[in-house]
């Protein structure tokens, strides 16, 4: 083992990519910034709004590009408001003072969407991607990009929108999150104050075309493409309701020859529903969800009786599934006529459970829709919320407000593929 030890040796080729980019970065960095400078002279020298600039003078550009600094040669002048401007900062797509190129922003976007912390997306950056940038850079980028992904969000129809021939789906649930309380950061002694953590729910949603969920192996299914919403904590339901339906007017609601909207029993999203969604699509209560309660009803009627009360379900669940929902209704038509016991607990979870699968009477159509290929299960966003859960939940992340969401948007049209739309020209 020692001799072994003592001639294992490295790759001599590990680290000279690396090292050959590293050599030539410089050599990059000029030919970028030239050919950048080339775009930016060829459109000064026909753009009215720089021939309409008063005492034009040049300014020194200057942001960081994955191959080092540049600093671009610029027109600027005093504009017909009176205030000094540079248009060509607009044609590019930057800001004043700009510290990084579009690119780089985006590269540190991603980064902070796909990995666990912004420590880790600064690690990744030097190690995967040969790209210089610290966790405050990150988190920076990730704060004003935010910033204007909310004050200008996307507004064009999705790029896989459904159309005429197409069904549209549109699942939407519920998750918490942890976020700090005015009493956050105290030391360990007083962790028993309050108002130290606050749990947030977090609404999404997911909606994607019903010939975007196709078959892997066996009954599995895979949706292969979607498209995704989120809101930060203390959106209030309506408001939800609101980006929801201008999401899924962008991913076609209005030409789909079919939608459905599948979610639980949440009061929050039926009512999001019955306000935004009732007259342009079908409501489906989720499987999983009603099966539940048909347990909760069983375990009453049945007791200690499990197999008995297993066997009952299953018997109901099989007719709502395969046939319709008439089954169940015969049975707690029968249950109220005829109790099978006086016990108080065993009456109210008959009338309770009852009152619940009668308000949702006109949304068990399963079998009809399972044979169009509809989903009869919010599966795809329990997935979502995973998903955001596994970047947003973990061991130690307790989120300021204003963080939490910057990051939540920049993920969301990360996952969306609409990034670009933060870095959008002006068309001068």
């Amino acid at each position: 083992m020692k001799k072994d030890a003592e001639t294992a040796r490295v790759s001599p080729l590990a680290g000279t990519e690396r090292a050959f980019f590293e050599g030539r970065r410089e050599e990059l960095r000029a030919g970028y910034e030239a050919s950048a400078q080339e775009l930016v002279d060829a459109w000064e020298a026909s753009a009215g709004a720089v021939a309409a600039l008063a005492r034009k003078r040049f300014r020194d550009v200057r942001f960081t590009t994955f191959f080092g600094t540049v600093v671009l040669r610029c027109r600027e002048g005093v504009g017909a408001d009176g205030r000094w401007t540079c248009p060509a900062l607009a044609h590019l797509g930057l800001r004043p003072n700009q510290r990084y190129s579009p690119d780089m922003e985006r590269r540190m976007a991603v980064l902070a969407a796909e990995t666990g912390s912004y420590e880790k997306s600064s690690g990744v950056a030097d190690a995967a991607a040969w790209l210089s940038a610290s966790d405050s850079a990150v988190r920076s980028a990730v704060m004003r990009l935010g910033a204007a992904a909310e004050a200008a969000p996307p507004k064009e129809p999705c790029a896989r929108a459904a159309g005429p021939e197409d069904t549209l789906v549109i699942m939407a649930d519920g998750w918490n999150a942890r976020h700090r309380g005015a009493n956050w950061g105290l030391d360990k002694d007083n962790r028993e104050l309050p108002d130290r953590i606050h749990w947030h729910e977090i609404r999404s949603a997911v909606l994607f075309r019903l010939s975007d969920l196709l078959a892997v192996s066996g009954k599995r299914k895979a949706l292969m493409r979607k498209h995704v919403a989120a809101v930060p904590a203390d959106t209030s339901p309506y408001d939800f309701g609101a980006l929801l339906h201008r999401e899924a007017v962008r991913m076609g609601l209005l030409r789909a020859k079919a939608v459905f909207f599948v979610m639980d029993g949440g009061v929050w999203l039926w009512r999001i529903y019955e306000d935004r969604f009732e007259k342009c699509s079908e409501a489906m209560l989720d499987f999983y969800h009603l099966s539940q309660h048909l347990h909760v009803l069983a375990a009453a009627l049945h007791g200690a009786d499990a197999a008995k009360a297993q066997a009952w379900c299953g018997k109901l669940l099989h007719d709502l599934k395969h046939k319709s929902p008439r089954r169940l209704f015969k049975t707690l038509d029968e249950l109220l006529a005829d109790p099978p016991s006086s016990d108080p607990a065993v009456l109210e979870a008959i009338r309770e459970q009852s009152a619940y699968f009668r308000n949702h009477a006109g949304h068990m159509d399963y079998a009809a829709n399972a044979a169009l290929g509809v989903p009869i299960g919010s599966g795809s966003v329990e997935s979502l919320c995973s998903q955001f859960q596994n970047r947003l939940k973990r061991t130690g992340q307790f989120w300021t407000k204003a963080g939490f969401a910057a990051l939540l948007r920049i993920i969301v049209q990360n996952w969306n593929g609409e990034l670009d739309s933060l870095w959008l020209a002006s068309a001068a």
